[in-house]
């Protein structure tokens, strides 16, 4: 029996929702990669490895690198392939420019809008980072870091800005890590940290705004150093 437009239709549509779906994991998981530390900057995307890894064709995985590659995590050299991108001095410093000015905003945003339960959760979370910081333990500590600056940009209750803040944060992954291996930095970091959990808790929008703009300004301070 002959398949009707409709049918046809529905089923290109089933097609690429399928395709849509094995891209986007294929994207979650090189983004993964990148965040864990797997991939750094300057490695080769080897697309076979991976679709063997995840089970999936080389199709999606091309078109994730497409995607990220849009998303500023991934760059095209012609005829060599994707590599994980790597930014340049000045374009660190553009990002965290960018960054320090969003931060200031969620610190605004979580004085007039989040619950006391949501900064609770800030600040035990905080005790939490300093447990792992007085062990030096920097896998576990960047883990919880990057809970950290998640949950306030979740407790600004701003979709539009943590769109645009998870996109800058998503690029600075590729280099973020290396400011907190230096020795002492995660102790100074979390420091900064409690400085942003109790300006929250006393509800100052100044001091809370200050704090978050001055922890995105000492993190690119410690991040150059290590460059």
């Amino acid at each position: 029996m002959a398949i009707s437009d409709s049918a046809s239709s529905a089923l290109k549509k089933i097609s690429q929702r399928r395709s849509r779906t094995m891209t986007t994991i294929a994207a979650e998981a090189i983004e993964e990669m990148i965040k864990s530390g797997d991939l750094v900057a300057g490695d080769r995307i080897n697309e076979s490895v991976l679709a063997d890894q995840l089970g999936i064709s080389r199709g999606p995985i091309r078109e994730a690198c497409r995607s990220l590659e849009q998303a500023g995590l991934l760059s095209n050299q012609t005829n060599r392939g994707m590599y994980v991108r790597e930014m340049s001095v000045d374009e660190v410093k553009e990002l965290y420019e960018l960054r320090g000015a969003l931060a200031g905003l969620v610190g605004e945003l979580i004085v007039r809008k989040a619950s006391d339960g949501q900064v609770q959760d800030l600040s035990e979370l905080v005790d939490r980072m300093q447990t792992v910081a007085d062990k030096s333990d920097t896998a576990a500590y960047y883990k919880l870091n990057l809970r950290f600056h998640d949950m306030l940009v979740e407790a600004a209750g701003n979709a539009a800005l943590a769109e645009t803040y998870q996109r800058i944060v998503n690029q600075l992954h590729l280099l973020r890590r290396r400011g907190l291996v230096q020795e002492g930095n995660l102790l100074v970091s979390n420091k900064e940290h409690r400085a942003i959990a109790d300006a929250l808790n006393a509800r100052d929008l100044e001091a809370a705004s200050q704090a978050m703009k001055q922890h995105v300004s000492n993190g690119l301070d410690r991040l150059l150093a290590s460059l």
